[in-house]
């Protein structure tokens, strides 16, 4: 288990998690390969929750993912009241595609 967020970023970093994906609203990016990944596409190979203290806004995981193309790269969301609920469908897909 990792401490914090930034410590869990940098370990799967060495793990080889070393792409930032992104949620879109109907689909999971890449911005540094100019991709876009359904989440059938891709498989969750770790999840690590966080809750910062009493501030809602301090509530993240981090999804250690990798694409059926072999791209290995880390997602961070937020998760409660921030969360925008076309890209909580997203990682509803992706979550259901994991199991």
């Amino acid at each position: 288990m990792y401490k914090d967020l930034a410590e869990a970023t940098e370990a799967l970093k060495e793990k080889g998690f070393d792409h930032t994906f992104e949620l879109g609203k109907d689909c999971i990016t890449c911005k540094t390969l100019d991709t876009q990944y359904q989440a059938d596409k891709l498989s969750i190979k770790e999840t690590h929750e966080f809750d910062q203290g009493t501030d809602p806004g301090s509530e993240s995981t981090i999804y250690a993912i990798e694409a059926d193309s072999g791209v290995k790269g880390t997602l961070i969301t937020s998760y409660g009241k921030y969360v925008d609920p076309d890209k909580a469908k997203v990682i509803d897909k992706l979550l259901s595609s994991a199991g």
